[in-house]
């Protein structure tokens, strides 16, 4: 899908009806479905449709509010704009929308393009210095020409910010480029300070308690590009954890000056680290974010939260949890109950968890390692028998494994409340527990 954002700015003052007309030369009689956008979300307006000469009219008739919408064609080109309140003409080809974009009318639309243009040159070329000065000594001629374009980028960059800071600020475009600005480097430091300074400032301009922002992409935009700062090239899961968790506490406490943005922000995080598996990250939210301000998530959050929010607050320290009673590979029916271990770690797992297949190796180096500190009690959430049976022989997972074969249905998933794998409860002598640990750390912590 291809994507193009346009922005068209609305005041909220008006309130006589504005026109927005969009021409995509050699598309005839199409048809186009209108979204409003707030945050990373996307409710649908209406269904639009072109003339024979591709024209669509759209006329908010008093209704629509200033920020971003989205126009989607049939054929899955789609573009984001901006309403506020101008009279807008946006002319373009079917064929390549972006580079034979035209705005005939609309200033706004005009400064918002030219700070993409200008801020991807930006990046662009600051990238450029950083490599480069990983790559060059500083009286490198290479270094000191990146260097030199970079500086009139940067010079540009910060001509055109200081433009709008100077001026009438208040406008939805203006604090919109304000919020979106980066922070200006120093360009006589080494690359590893320049990104340092990057994350220490990357937040300053945010103005987090503009509730009009969120009806743009600007909070999505800067908490990836964030994350991307902090993570690096780095691919180890466990450095990730922390750096994405110290993310999340930087932006979360900065949503907290607005209780709406906070909200939005606090479901964005969970279902983007959702997606990316990060379980012990959602759960660091759920527990810190979540429970302790009983936020009211939205409904298409779905059972997930629910049941991670429910197990945090019935499983807590020292609570006992219910007895387990399920088949093991022979069939024989084993009770959690019957283990005689002063500490005993209860693992939910499945063999078809990717996140499964990368910890229990480690686990299993480590339970080998000190099988006289505690024993495993390994629930299986599979279905099918053979693979089940060949995933624990195959990798002599040789502590206790149980399973009722029916998954994510099993009576005793509902009774803990599993909402992902692998899952961890380390419980005493008399499975009261100890710990939920998320990885190998927090277990042996939790251990000793």
């Amino acid at each position: 899908m291809k994507r193009i954002s346009i922005l068209l700015f609305v005041l909220f003052t008006t309130i006589h009806a504005q026109n927005i007309s969009i021409k995509i030369n050699g598309l005839k009689n199409g048809g186009a479905a209108l979204f409003s956008i707030e945050l990373a979300k996307s409710s649908f307006v209406e269904s639009i449709y072109s003339d024979s000469n591709g024209l669509f009219r759209i006329s908010n008739n008093g209704q629509f509010y200033e920020g971003f919408y989205r126009l989607i064609f049939s054929d899955n080109v789609w573009f984001n704009f901006i309403y506020d309140g101008e009279n807008i003409e946006i002319e373009a080809n079917k064929n390549n929308i972006l580079k034979t974009l035209t705005i005939n009318k609309s200033l706004s639309n005009i400064q918002y393009f030219k700070y993409l243009r200008i801020s991807s040159e930006y990046k662009n070329e600051r990238n450029k210095f950083l490599q480069a000065l990983n790559k060059y000594k500083n009286d490198n001629p290479d270094l000191i020409m990146i260097k030199n374009k970079f500086r009139n980028v940067q010079n540009q960059y910060r001509s055109f910010i200081d433009d709008f800071s100077r001026g009438e600020n208040e406008s939805f475009i203006a604090r919109y480029i304000l919020s979106a600005r980066e922070p200006i480097i120093n360009l006589n430091s080494n690359s590893n300070k320049i990104i340092e300074f990057l994350i220490k400032h990357f937040w300053d301009n945010v103005d987090f308690d503009d509730i009009r922002l969120l009806h743009s992409d600007l909070f999505i935009n800067k908490t990836i590009e964030y994350l991307n700062y902090l993570s690096g090239s780095q691919k180890d899961r466990s450095f990730l954890t922390k750096q994405y968790k110290k993310a999340v506490d930087i932006i979360l406490n900065r949503a907290k000056t607005n209780e709406l943005v906070y909200q939005q922000m606090t479901e964005y995080l969970t279902k983007g680290f959702k997606k990316l598996g990060f379980n012990n990250v959602i759960d660091y939210i759920v527990d810190n974010y979540i429970i302790t301000d009983n936020l009211c998530l939205d409904s298409d959050m779905g059972n997930f939260i629910e049941m991670r929010i429910n197990q945090a607050k019935i499983f807590a320290k020292n609570v006992k949890v219910p007895d387990i009673e399920l088949p093991d590979l022979q069939g024989k029916i084993i009770n959690l109950y019957d283990v005689a271990a002063d500490k005993t770690l209860i693992l939910f797992y499945s063999s078809h968890c990717p996140h499964c297949q990368e910890f229990l190796p480690k686990l299993l180096e480590f339970y080998l390692q000190n099988k006289n500190k505690f024993e495993i009690f390994g629930v299986s959430l599979d279905t099918n028998p053979q693979e089940w049976k060949n995933f624990v022989k195959n990798n002599n997972y040789n502590w206790i494994n149980v399973s009722d074969l029916k998954g994510w249905e099993s009576k005793v998933s509902y009774d803990f409340y599993i909402y992902a794998t692998p899952t961890m409860f380390l419980v005493d002598k008399n499975f009261k527990i100890i710990n939920r640990p998320n990885n190998l750390d927090e277990l042996k912590t939790a251990l000793e």
